[in-house]
């Protein structure tokens, strides 16, 4: 990929320019968008900025031999990425709702796509160990979900999970996440929901809180069933240790033996399905309890829900065909295999999940007023 905009001081290397080796352009670039006062420039500049700052997430950090090939001096590149994230924070701080929008958006960007399985040793740009000003882009969101209304606060909450590594031990933070999953304002809940399951993915302490708070809010009758369901999702992200996802799983067994909605059944499933995926054990159990609804009477969803979660768990766990084959009957005229086409909308549901609920979040936050 070429560059095209980077300072005429890195043209000179026949090497493709690195991310740090564009990011004093970038800065320059975001700065002048932001100061606009041309209608819809400063979003654009922002949006403009996320391709950018998910290439460089995934991108292994200058050493001393990179950076002089492009006139770089030590550190130069920390400087520009955090003086980036920091001026993102501002603008999160001071601008409207369209600018806030905006900025969720590229953090959710950079989420989605952060490739921490191809590149393991590389901490991506939003890691604690890389963003040295993380307090004071906390601060200046944590401004806004304290002076703002229920749309800020849910933005605010979005950003929160976004910056999960560095915000994770932030005690303030985990206070505002965990009281807002009992907010009386649905985006907040579901915002709070999508922040927590964040924090569950890398804190033991923190995900046992939550578990019992989404226990008891599936439980309650008053809780929506909206609300719900996105609190089924969160089970996915139990995986920061072995003990905490047994723990989920069982809890989350717990509450489909409770449940007679079959909405919220096929969502367990899903949720419980992709924890179990991480352990061998937890794998071969969930593989015996959907079994049970495949050859059992219930809701023709329910049951396909069942039969793809299978499938699902056998391609992810590839040591189960075995045992699966030796000990697994289906019904006749049943089968775990999937044509092409909806194998790879399956694939599609199951990466796109987390943010389902995110996305009908928005839609009600860009409708007029």
């Amino acid at each position: 990929m070429s560059f095209n905009f980077c300072s005429s001081r890195h043209k000179e290397s026949t090497m493709e320019p690195t991310c740090a080796a564009c990011a004093m352009e970038w800065s320059i670039q975001l700065e002048k968008g932001l100061r606009s006062s041309k209608p819809g420039v400063p979003v654009k500049t922002i949006l403009k900025l996320g391709p950018h700052l998910q290439l460089w997430s995934r991108e292994f950090e200058s050493g001393i031999d990179s950076n002089a090939i492009f006139g770089l001096v030590p550190g130069e590149d920390r400087l520009f990425a955090n003086a980036i994230l920091l001026r993102l924070a501002d603008a999160f701080r001071g601008g409207d709702k369209e600018i806030r929008l905006s900025i969720v958006r590229v953090f959710l960007f950079e989420r989605k796509h952060r490739d921490n399985g191809k590149h393991k040793q590389c901490k991506g740009l939003l890691s604690k160990a890389r963003v040295a000003n993380h307090l004071e882009m906390l601060k200046r969101v944590k401004s806004v979900f304290q002076n703002g209304d229920s749309e800020c606060k849910a933005l605010a909450l979005v950003l929160f999970g976004c910056w999960a590594d560095f915000a994770n031990d932030n005690a303030q933070i985990r206070y505002l996440i965990l009281s807002s999953l009992v907010s009386t304002h649905d985006c907040e809940v579901i915002a709070s929901l999508f922040a927590a399951g964040c924090f569950c993915e890398i804190s033991d302490d923190f995900a046992c809180i939550t578990l019992e708070m989404l226990f008891n809010m599936v439980n309650t009758p008053a809780v929506s069933l909206p609300i719900k369901l996105a609190a089924v999702r969160v089970f996915a992200k139990f995986k920061c240790s072995d003990s905490v996802a047994s723990k989920a799983y069982k809890i989350g067994l717990q509450l489909i033996l409770n449940s007679s909605n079959e909405d919220l059944l096929v969502a367990m499933l899903f949720s419980l399905s992709k924890l179990a995926s991480v352990s061998t054990v937890l794998a071969s159990n969930e593989v015996d309890f959907l079994l049970s609804f495949v050859k059992r009477e219930v809701a023709s969803h329910v049951q396909e829900t069942a039969s793809k979660c299978i499938h699902y768990l056998l391609k992810n766990n590839p040591a189960l065909k075995l045992y699966c084959n030796a000990s697994f009957e289906l019904p006749d005229g049943q089968t775990l295999q999937h044509p092409p086409s909806e194998d790879q909308a399956w694939k599609d549901d199951w990466r796109n999940d987390e943010i389902v609920e995110l996305k009908n979040l928005f839609s009600d936050l860009e409708a007029p007023l």
